[in-house]
């Protein structure tokens, strides 16, 4: 009996010796393939950085490389008399509604400001909307623009009316290349000139890094305007959100004018 009880015990320290060597393998197993999937997600997370650093480095490359357009005045396209006491900066992307609406809403006012001295405006357009079309339209029009006021900047006025004018709907594709040359012709801009900056994106580079300047200075919108430095907002519920109405608008102009 002793001799049988004795077995019985050495069997089931050998099961159980067995049972612990086939959890501690199989804790192994489950170690080793964590290990495994972390690895590759490390190197997959290492792989995608590297990608977007080269992506990001090549990008400022290219805008590094590719001059300016002419008859720019600190970065934007300036409009009215250089010894204007008020500096309007007005930040819009030519694919964007709310920019169309400010256009709409002020235009008139801003034509007479500029023409009586009162104010300047800066545009700078910059292209924030390109996941808005299948064509990156906004940057394609900011290059059409930089075409038309490095070739001849009195067509500048008429050609801003006409991309908002006629601006197409977000999540289309934008107007062709051809139509963005025709407005140009139509402002005044010779057809073989303009044509050849547009359609090899020439001004690319620099609508790159313009649009980075407008992100480096911490706006995430357009329209974004300033009034001499000072962003034109309103307060609602306490808080100060963009009003580019025409009467808040000209509370701005009038105390920067009087300031």
């Amino acid at each position: 009996m002793v001799n049988a009880r004795q077995a019985k015990t050495a069997r089931e320290k050998a099961a159980a010796m067995r049972a612990e060597s086939a959890r501690k393998e199989a804790r192994s197993r489950a170690i080793a393939i964590v290990a495994a999937v972390i690895a590759v997600i490390v190197v997959a997370v290492i792989a995608g950085i590297i990608i977007q650093m080269a992506k990001h480095n090549q990008d400022e490359k290219v805008a590094a490389a590719t001059a300016p357009p002419a008859n720019l005045t600190n970065d934007g396209f300036l409009v009215g008399k250089a010894g204007a006491k008020v500096t309007i900066e007005v930040w819009e992307d030519f694919l964007c509604p709310a920019c169309q609406n400010f256009e709409k809403l002020n235009a008139g006012q801003l034509k007479k400001w500029t023409e009586d001295g009162t104010a300047k405006i800066e545009y700078h357009p910059v292209a924030i909307l390109d996941h808005q079309s299948t064509t990156n339209y906004s940057t394609r029009a900011l290059n059409a623009f930089a075409a038309v006021i490095n070739a001849k900047p009195d067509a500048f006025e008429t050609f801003h009316a006409l991309l908002f004018e006629n601006q197409p709907p977000e999540g289309g594709s934008g107007l062709p290349d051809s139509q963005l040359i025709d407005y140009a012709v139509q402002a005044g801009v010779d057809r073989a000139v303009v044509e050849s900056a547009v359609t090899s994106l020439k001004y690319k580079g620099w609508t790159q890094k313009a649009t980075n300047g407008f992100s480096q200075k911490g706006y995430t919108g357009t329209p974004t305007l300033l009034v001499n430095g000072k962003k034109v907002t309103t307060l609602v519920n306490g808080k100060e959100v963009a009003d580019y109405s025409p009467d808040n608008l000209k509370t701005y102009v009038d105390a920067a004018a009087k300031g």
